[in-house]
């Protein structure tokens, strides 16, 4: 066995084995390559309710604060080199002005030594790349990486697993006194792992899963499952 499998899985998480290497998915709605201390995200969608509020829509303040501060969390808790966000890292054009990069930017400059990578997602063509003072890399999918293909929209490409977000999805699960939760999920099948929106002001969807998916439906800080789409 390979000695890259000799990581703790941390709380809540589940572990999958890709090859010779492994991939957690955390509660955080974050996927953890611990042998590249990389974080993987999706759909973090910085300054959605800004932009909202630019429109004239009375949505709640606080959700990029929100998004930063569990991005923080996470790297912190995982000692992460390297963040990868799935793309859609800013919601639309409207997120560039400075009360929203002003926030990222105090971010990014609590996390100096982090290794920033975006790749390009719809909302970004339309948002533009993140400031040059936040110190992203940004490429286009699919870009390997290791057993992986890090891209933004879901779909098999030869190559490697596909880790993709776009969909944000989600499952339904029904109690005993017939109650029914929605829940975030990361979302399997052999070739492809879609992952949960990362941002706080996002919504989910049941629809258009990938067929034969198998589910891990995140419930406060456990990652359960799997069950079917």
């Amino acid at each position: 066995m390979s000695t890259l499998v000799n990581f703790t899985v941390p709380a809540g998480a589940r572990r999958l084995t890709v090859g010779d290497d492994v991939l957690d998915l955390l509660p955080g709605r974050a996927a953890w390559w611990p042998s590249q201390r990389t974080l993987f995200v999706a759909d973090v969608h910085i300054g959605k309710a800004a932009s909202f509020r630019a429109l004239g829509q009375p949505v709640p303040s606080g959700t990029t604060q929100d998004n930063l501060a569990r991005l923080t969390a996470l790297v912190e808790q995982c000692e992460a080199h390297r963040l990868v966000v799935l793309g859609d890292f800013l919601h639309a054009a409207a997120a560039q002005q400075a009360q929203v990069v002003d926030q990222v930017q105090a971010w990014r400059d609590r996390l100096p030594a982090l290794d920033c990578v975006l790749v390009r997602g719809n909302h970004d063509s339309h948002a533009g790349d993140p400031p040059a003072a936040l110190r992203f890399q940004v490429v286009d999918e699919p870009s390997p990486m290791g057993p992986f293909l890090a891209c933004h929209h879901p779909g098999a490409r030869p190559g490697g697993l596909v880790l993709a977000g776009h969909l944000h999805p989600a499952v339904a699960l029904r109690g005993p006194a017939h109650d029914r939760h929605r829940l975030p999920c990361f979302c399997l099948t052999r070739d492809q792992l879609i992952l949960p929106a990362f941002g706080a002001f996002t919504g989910t969807t049941l629809q258009g899963l990938p067929d034969g998916a198998r589910c891990f439906p995140i419930a406060a800080d456990q990652v359960l499952g799997p069950i079917a789409a």
